[in-house]
């Protein structure tokens, strides 16, 4: 099994410098547990609302987060939550969904 080398709060530390970038994208922001630079962002919601969930990983560990409720920013792409996941513009694989501890809440 993959030892866990980083926290929830690092990944929405990473998360955040990724958030802050969109619509363009995050420079030199490598993954909170590899180290990789090989992070990838998608939104799923409600366009009229431009709100969503954000799923958040690394494609070469498979570590990641999830967060719900976030404002997705214009000229940002988002697939619609009544479209189907098969046929979503963004494949997310099966990665580890990492949970925030006791000192993160």
């Amino acid at each position: 099994m993959q030892a866990l080398t980083a926290s929830w709060g690092a990944w929405l530390s990473a998360y955040e410098q990724h958030y802050k970038a969109l619509p363009g994208t995050a420079r030199d922001t490598a993954c909170p547990s590899c180290g990789a630079e090989r992070l990838r962002l998608a939104f799923t919601g409600l366009a009229e609302e431009r709100v969503g969930y954000a799923t958040f990983w690394c494609d070469g560990c498979l570590l990641g987060i999830h967060l719900s409720r976030r404002p997705v920013p214009d000229g940002v792409p988002m697939d619609s939550i009544h479209t189907p996941v098969e046929q979503r513009a963004v494949r997310v694989p099966n990665y580890t969904l990492l949970w925030p501890d006791e000192d993160d809440a």
